[in-house]
């Protein structure tokens, strides 16, 4: 005999909660499915309850803001300068990342109609700011933590604004990829997520990449250079750089499976559900 199953309606409710691992469960009949879905939600929404109140009136900031001030500490005290640059960049800054009309990543980007976009990535300006940094002192290491933009398909793990945070080392003193360890080494203790691995992946803009995974989730991708793109940015030593997924790193911290319980958002605050009572 078919077993009842949550209606649509009580399945978005607990993805809304959190609850995904529930959304599959079988009933022997609708009272009974009803009953598991009213206790479920009631306890579900306590614990979001709970955990605004713990935000209002202890911790005051979201665990992600909490997050990039230990990130900033941890860099800044390793030697690293912070970066501020623009939302909004040229058409020619995608360009020389050799990202075409004909490229994947083109048709994600937010243009402006007037030969500008929101950023997708924080790569193009830190390049330019490499540039003008090397001429001051080697070796070059800057970092930049902020909002990029792209057209991203809905998902668990994808946002249309997301956080990253690049990190980058020009002309370093030790071999690239031993200096680029370094640097991932500093992030993820910092974060207090230590138990990595790495994969090498195929990458859209540098060809080859290092990921940078903790269970089954991508928190960064990492590159060393010289690369064939440098030259067009008016770079010609040696680097390593790594960018993170700020809201996978929180979404690990928290111990949550959708990404946009820990993003901006006017629907959740620090994980929990605004639309609670």
């Amino acid at each position: 005999m078919k077993g009842f199953h949550f209606t649509l309606s009580q399945r978005r409710r607990l993805k809304e909660l959190g609850a995904d691992s529930y959304v599959n469960l079988t009933f022997k009949n609708e009272k009974e499915r009803d009953s598991v879905f009213d206790n479920l939600a009631r306890s579900l929404e306590q614990k979001h309850k709970e955990a605004l109140l713990n935000l209002l009136k202890i911790t005051k900031r979201p665990l992600i803001r909490r997050l990039e001030s230990k990130l900033i500490g941890a860099l800044t005290s390793a030697g690293f300068v912070e970066v501020n640059t623009p939302f909004i960049i040229p058409r020619e800054f995608i360009e020389r990342m050799e990202i075409r009309e004909t490229h994947k990543l083109w048709k994600q980007i937010f243009w402006l109609g007037d030969g500008r976009c929101l950023r997708p990535m924080l790569a193009p300006n830190l390049y330019h700011v490499m540039r003008l940094l090397r001429k001051f002192t080697k070796p070059v290491s800057i970092f930049e933590i902020g909002p990029c933009f792209r057209k991203e398909s809905k998902g668990r793990e994808h946002l249309e604004e997301f956080t990253m945070l690049n990190v980058v080392e020009l002309a370093p003193d030790n071999e690239p990829f031993e200096r680029l360890m370094e640097i991932i080494n500093i992030v993820t203790k910092s974060a207090e997520l230590s138990h990595y691995r790495l994969k090498n992946v195929k990458s859209e803009v540098y060809g080859k990449t290092t990921d940078v995974i903790i269970g089954e989730n991508e928190i960064a991708s990492a590159a060393v250079g010289p690369h064939p793109l440098d030259k067009k940015w008016g770079i010609f030593e040696a680097w390593a750089g790594v960018g993170f997924g700020v809201e996978r790193l929180a979404m690990i911290k928290m111990d949550t499976k959708r990404i946009r319980h820990v993003a901006r958002s006017l629907t959740y605050l620090d994980g929990a559900s605004l639309d609670v009572q």
